[in-house]
């Protein structure tokens, strides 16, 4: 069994990513990025439901700042997510990793967590992020590297790009930064953090925003 490897490591360091809104953004920062799970963690691929394949996903969480738009110099963040191979180690040949291609559909977890953050910003939560802005986007070297108006993409892009797949998609999620630390499963359910009581008073809040 391999290791379970990161994906983007600093392979979009300083990208530069347009938003349908006119704004830019630059990823100044990598907050946070979970490793590629597959074939390598001994999972099988296979059907959903509906007996279509969910698309491999690596996904990182920036900082960022804009560098276009009404409010130069803001801070936000941006979680990207990120179809790959599913296989460990993928092809070295890029025509192989195409044939992966979900055809730009997404993973159902990437449209669920879309439509949740719509969901409660329409609804003016204060506890959970604003959801700026969504780019759904192909995965095309040279594209990717004309986005960035440099001439290299980063220090990392010769090494990683194995992981990249012609034809899949990448999607940025601009989000408004919070100024409190996010909650996550491990502090949720860490006892000397979170009591039961905490914990239902969190679901209690959670259910008021959400519905």
């Amino acid at each position: 069994m391999c290791d379970r490897p990161l994906i983007l490591e600093d392979s979009l360091d300083n990208h530069l990513v347009r938003f349908a809104d006119h704004t830019a953004w630059q990823l100044t920062k990598k907050l946070s990025e979970k490793p590629w799970e597959g074939t390598a963690l001994g999972k099988r691929r296979e059907p959903d439901e509906d007996g279509e394949w969910q698309p491999s996903e690596a996904h990182a969480v920036y900082e960022c700042l804009q560098v276009q738009g009404p409010r130069l110099g803001s801070v936000a963040i941006v979680k990207v997510r990120i179809e790959v191979p599913y296989d460990l180690p993928p092809s070295d040949d890029p025509e192989e990793r195409a044939k992966e291609a979900s055809g730009m559909r997404l993973n159902d977890y990437t449209v669920q967590e879309i439509e949740t953050l719509k969901r409660l910003t329409a609804g003016k939560c204060s506890a959970t992020p604003t959801l700026l802005a969504v780019k759904v986007d192909v995965q095309d070297k040279s594209s990717v590297l004309n986005s960035t108006g440099k001439p290299g993409f980063s220090s990392r892009w010769d090494d990683n790009v194995q992981w990249w797949m012609p034809g899949g998609y990448i999607v940025y999620i601009l989000m408004n930064k919070l100024p409190a630390e996010p909650l996550n499963s491990n502090t949720y359910w860490r006892g000397q953090l979170f009591t039961p009581e905490d914990r239902n008073e969190v679901r209690s809040a959670f259910k008021k925003a959400y519905m």
